[in-house]
């Protein structure tokens, strides 16, 4: 039971890695597709989104996302507007899954 539910698990990662939306098919993602899941893309979405009203002031931007998640927040997403977002600034979390 616990290995079908392993394998269940690991399936569904593996998925959420390969499966993404239109919205993440612009150069900014490209390094990220098929390396963090779904649903951390999904959060790097909505914090890019936060970029106009932060820029690059980390004093405005408050860095909630990079705290709490381990993912890049908006005065940091600020920096790749023009460029694509580098894999290393999201933590390991969103990129294996292990047991």
């Amino acid at each position: 039971m616990i290995t079908l539910q392993h394998t269940e698990i690991k399936a569904s990662f593996e998925t959420s890695t390969h499966v993404v939306g239109h919205i993440f098919k612009v150069t900014l993602y490209k390094r990220l597709i098929g390396m963090v899941s779904r649903h951390a893309l999904n959060q790097i979405a909505a914090e890019f989104e936060r970029v106009n009203y932060a820029d690059i002031d980390s004093s405005r931007c408050g860095c909630i996302m990079r705290t709490t998640h381990g993912l890049p927040c908006a005065c940091e997403l600020a920096r790749y507007v023009v460029g694509r977002i580098p894999l290393d600034i999201v933590h390991m979390f969103w990129r294996r899954l292990s047991f």
